[in-house]
């Protein structure tokens, strides 16, 4: 019925109503359209994390403030805890609390690193994602945990990757932190659950993001292959999932492993 039909789109298009959100990474491709989408979806506050984009943060803050939305960007090498603990208490201050936090925030892609055989694999080459990925998720997840608390549903969204659930025989450095956050996921999801912290992680596929623009055609065209739908994700597919996974309609949902990959794990 075209009343029932409508009534859920506006309350779907306002399912974030109220919330404040911390983003960390929040300037890259699919960080900042996460933003934009919580921000469209009714979020009261968004704190945009950066390390290096200053002048992309001040951007998206005041393209999220054009919309109603209050916005402010903070700058933390989350890999560091003092740093992550800074960035957490600046934005909740700045929001006056905190309902979510999405934690994108990851070691860029390094082809030589991605590339190098097991065996050669330095101490240097398999900390570093482990560093921003995994122990920066952490951290930021133990600074947020006292706001979460005081928030009447929290919710905690960790990102990983879906070769971190099948294996793979490149970018093990990097698929060690991302099977890391799976564990995280569900042992915080067990041990928050009392307070009524809610703790998933969306694990992705290859998507669209500026973070391909290494690969070239020939690997893009193979990466969308391995997956079911033959083709990338977008940025803003991701994004509608973390909503989601932030939003009440996910009231019942904790300790998940969202796939978000066309397919790719049914290969």
């Amino acid at each position: 019925m075209p009343f029932i039909e409508e009534s859920l789109r506006v309350a779907m298009a306002r399912m974030l109503e109220g919330k404040r959100a911390l983003i960390t990474g929040g300037t890259g491709g699919i960080g900042s359209a996460t933003a934009r989408e919580f921000a469209v979806r009714g979020a009261a506050g968004i704190g945009v994390h950066y390390n290096s984009a200053k002048t992309e943060a001040e951007k998206l803050v005041e393209e999220l403030e054009a919309t109603g939305t209050q916005a402010v960007a903070v700058q933390a090498d989350v890999s560091q805890r003092e740093s992550a603990r800074r960035l957490v208490d600046d934005v909740a201050s700045a929001l006056g609390g905190l309902d979510a936090v999405v934690a994108y925030a990851g070691y860029p892609y390094n082809r030589e690193d991605w590339r190098t055989p097991f065996e050669e694999l330095t101490e240097e080459i398999l900390i570093r994602p482990i560093r921003v990925d995994l122990l920066g998720s952490v951290y930021t997840a133990q600074a947020a945990i006292p706001y979460l608390k005081e928030s009447p549903s929290g919710r905690i969204v960790f990102v990983s990757s879906t070769p971190a659930v099948s294996g793979d025989v490149v970018g093990i450095s990097y698929l060690l932190a991302k099977g890391g956050l799976l564990s995280l996921t569900k042992s915080l999801a067990r041990y928050l659950g009392p307070d009524n912290i809610h703790v998933n992680s969306l694990v992705l596929g290859s998507i669209d993001t500026p973070a391909m623009a290494p690969l070239t055609e020939d690997e893009r065209r193979a990466l969308a292959d391995e997956t079911a739908l033959k083709r990338l994700g977008d940025p803003v597919e991701v994004a509608r999932k973390a909503a989601f996974l932030a939003s009440e309609d996910a009231s019942l949902i904790t300790g998940t492993l969202m796939a978000v990959d066309g397919g790719f794990l049914m290969r």
